[in-house]
């Protein structure tokens, strides 16, 4: 291996990009910074939740190796002769769609850099316009899973284990704040009742809780409209015997946050 730091780093980008594009056949700057292990996958979900105002603050690595590397992951997508084109990435909070940020100052030339993705050349123009779709998806309203007491951003009620939050603007609200408090929960499990309550509901959230063991946010169902749950169940012949209060879960002893 080459002692040059400078020729390292070409080689690691070049064999990232290279194994990123064989798995989901687009690339783009945040996957390869993760890919080198210098964005974890627990900080983007983080930022892609709303829970950080930038990827800036959270990158393992000094600005100087992060701009050559997106320099060296431009030169190999050209070379290759990749399409390349903008999407902007979103998260969704209860106010709306709101795009997310790399950077702690504006900065035009850095965020177009960071929407940047790169596609496969040997796609079909389907393919491709599947591959929009999938990066243009309407992104999922997330709701945490309380499992350390902790308190509304904006109405100060405490918040104790047990209970849901949703992060707005990097603060913690309760579901009266956030306007989701007419929502019931549906633990996963029945993926066909699941399916369909959501198709008849016109609000959802999906609720997630912290695994220390896997160091990641896992889905553990959704918050859905009454409603719509009810026709559901109707139709599919289920029953719930919980009332909407008990569809509140209760605390993991193995999970160390919100």
């Amino acid at each position: 291996m080459s002692s040059n730091p400078q020729a390292n780093l070409e080689d690691r980008v070049r064999t990232a990009a290279q194994t990123i594009l064989e798995v989901q056949h687009y690339v783009s700057a945040l996957y390869l910074f993760n890919r080198l292990g210098w964005l974890p996958q627990a900080h983007i979900q983080d930022w892609r939740r709303g829970r950080l105002p930038c990827l800036q603050q959270v990158l393992q690595v000094n600005p100087e190796k992060i701009v050559r590397a997106i320099h060296l992951l431009h030169e190999w997508a050209q070379e290759l002769g990749l399409r390349s084109e903008e999407f902007p990435f979103l998260a969704r909070t209860v106010r709306g769609r709101q795009e997310l940020r790399f950077c702690a100052v504006d900065d035009p030339v850095v965020e177009k850099i960071f929407r940047t993705h790169y596609f496969d050349s040997t796609l079909s123009e389907k393919e491709i316009d599947n591959l929009r779709n999938k990066l243009n998806e309407e992104p999922e309203i997330v709701v945490f899973w309380i499992v350390g007491d902790s308190q509304c951003g904006q109405c100060k009620t405490p918040l104790p284990k047990g209970r849901f939050l949703i992060m707005e603007a990097d603060q913690p609200l309760c579901l009266t704040c956030a306007g989701l408090d007419q929502l019931v929960y549906l633990g996963r499990g029945d993926a066909a009742l699941t399916r369909r309550a959501r198709k008849y509901s016109s609000l959802a959230a999906v609720v997630v809780r912290f695994s220390r063991a896997r160091k990641q946010y896992e889905r553990q169902g959704i918050l859905i409209d009454p409603e719509a749950l009810h026709r559901a169940e109707q139709e599919l012949g289920r029953e719930h015997s919980s009332q909407p209060e008990d569809y509140l879960p209760w605390s993991d002893p193995g999970s160390s946050s919100y």
